[in-house]
């Protein structure tokens, strides 16, 4: 079964793709790649095409920016195997339009995907045996979780798929106050670090479990109490509006 990659060496594709070969769940010899940038980052065995001829393999994963797809040919060369979309703006629909007989799937690896600490949400209208290929294909990148609508994927890529975006928001505002009560450059860098990254590391499989992490800290009738319940309603309603915003955003792209 041959494997077509378009974009294989970006920031996705060359995740997925160099990740399979090492983790021995694809054989390079079955794998055929395009760039825009020629052949790098992968050993012998693999196979360089033009974007036309990915696009016949068995399996063609859509790993370009969505504005630089469709790719020349693509149209033209798909039939009837599998395609694997990782591109946000592409909807069915408009996949559809382009790949009338293939079966088509949708998902949306994250920032962990080249240490392979993805959580990818997929979607797609398929039997078991291409479910159980496509789980196959996106475990070499990390977790893989199968979604039942195209909505609830738009969803995932304002969760999940926002990256270090909203950590980053919240270290900068922290950092900001820091810098303007006075606190040396160093002291304010490294003690937002200690608050949003490594205290962050406890949360690992306790997400569940929040409501009584924060019963804890209050518990304590002190310092941090008082700040959570400073907070907690601007940080909900500030949460509230950018994930419905982002979503939208997918939405509207999709359109």
């Amino acid at each position: 079964m041959k494997l077509g990659i378009l974009g294989a060496t970006g920031w996705l594709g060359g995740a997925l793709g160099t990740r399979l070969i090492a983790g021995g769940l694809w054989a390079p010899g079955d794998m055929v790649l395009a760039n825009r940038s020629g052949p790098k980052g992968y050993g012998p065995g693999v196979t360089w095409a033009d974007p036309a001829e990915v696009a016949r393999a068995d399996v063609v994963v859509i790993a370009v920016r969505p504005e630089d797809f469709p790719t020349p040919g693509f149209a033209d060369a798909i039939g009837d195997g599998l395609v694997i979309s990782f591109a946000t703006v592409w909807t069915f629909q408009k996949l559809r339009k382009l790949a009338p007989r293939a079966r088509l799937v949708r998902c949306m690896p994250n920032s962990g995907a080249p240490e392979g600490r993805s959580y990818t949400p997929w979607v797609g209208d398929v039997g078991p045996k291409d479910a159980a290929l496509v789980t196959r294909i996106l475990s070499a990148m990390g977790e893989v979780v199968r979604l039942q609508t195209e909505a609830q994927l738009d969803y995932m890529a304002a969760l999940p798929g926002s990256g270090m975006a909203y950590p980053a928001l919240l270290a900068q505002a922290m950092l900001t106050h820091a810098r303007a009560f006075g606190l040396p450059e160093d002291v304010a860098r490294k003690g937002v670090e200690a608050a949003v990254v490594e205290a962050a590391q406890g949360l690992k499989g306790r997400i569940g479990e929040l409501a009584d992490i924060l019963a804890l800290y209050r518990g304590y009738k002190g310092i941090t109490a008082a700040g959570i319940d400073a907070a907690e309603a601007g940080i909900a309603d500030a949460m509230k509006a950018a994930l419905e915003a982002a979503y939208a955003k997918a939405v509207d792209l999709g359109r």
